[in-house]
């Protein structure tokens, strides 16, 4: 593999501390590809500017036929539904690592696991969708219920999709807007989460899918002392998955309606890598 690489310089001769903010220090002033643009006030993300939405369990299984009635969407697209009143989300990646020694040297060498990752939510319990429904409001594709149970239909039902998607039977998952009954099997169903963020002046920062998500803890605090009430649960995911809808070499970073790709920080952006046997 013939890889061509920026030439790697020591930056820190443009330090001034006493002038300029770290990120002006290191632009290349040189006409070199290495885009390190000053930060201004409006390039800061801030809590109001990142949406997260609900949808399908998994993208490579979103077909033309499997988008809601009412989405709107093409069969280029997917279904989301945006999660309203979050108060707090965390995102966690966990990648154990094995440390492994040697008779003979006092180095070791260090062998990564495999990663698991959750996402928690928090949200104001208020009249309407309660914080379990509003996740499941991407996924559902038609739904109804009588004394007994609840009949639906997802949209990414693995089994079966498009108009011959199966009905499925399950305990009743609440009360109203209210759904608490995690044992219900309706929430063993995957589900996915989309987080969007943008900064002050409504650019792209960028975008990340977590698929196969399943609720594993819900939680809803009641204190005498409470003027507003919380739920919150825990998820695991199967994978995040960044939102590209182009790739590196047909990015443009002036224009903010492209989703970002992984764009190179060290190869300049013209580089193409040339693979020989």
């Amino acid at each position: 593999m013939v890889l061509e690489l920026e030439t790697l310089t020591d930056h820190t001769n443009g330090w001034n501390w006493e002038e300029k903010h770290v990120s002006q220090s290191f632009v290349d002033g040189t006409g070199s590809s290495v885009d390190v643009p000053a930060i201004s006030i409006n390039d800061i993300v801030e809590a109001g500017t990142v949406l997260i939405a609900a949808g399908p369990a998994s993208l490579d299984n979103m077909v033309a036929s499997a988008l809601g009635p009412t989405s709107g969407n093409s069969a280029s697209g997917f279904r989301i539904v945006p999660i309203g009143l979050v108060e707090t989300a965390q995102i966690s990646m966990n990648k154990p690592l094995s440390r492994i020694f040697e008779i003979g040297s006092k180095l070791s060498y260090i062998i990564p696991g495999r990663t698991v990752g959750g996402v928690s939510l928090s949200r104001v319990f208020f009249d309407g969708p309660s914080l379990l429904k509003a996740i499941y409001l991407g996924e559902v594709y038609s739904d109804y219920a009588d004394q007994n149970n609840k009949f639906v239909q997802f949209q990414s039902d693995p089994n079966s999709g498009g108009l011959n998607r199966k009905v499925q039977k399950f305990s009743h998952i609440g009360s109203g807007n209210m759904a608490m009954n995690l044992a219900s099997s309706f929430f063993d169903q995957p589900v996915g989460l989309a987080f969007l963020f943008r900064d002050q002046q409504n650019d792209a920062v960028g975008q990340i899918y977590f698929e196969g998500c399943r609720v594993s803890t819900y939680n809803i605090g009641i204190s005498a002392q409470m003027n507003v009430l919380t739920e919150a649960v825990s998820m695991e995911f199967v994978r995040c998955r960044p939102i590209v809808i182009q790739t590196s070499d047909a990015y443009d970073r002036t224009d903010p309606a492209n989703s970002l790709a992984d764009v190179n920080v060290v190869s300049p952006k013209s580089n193409i890598l040339t693979y020989t046997d």
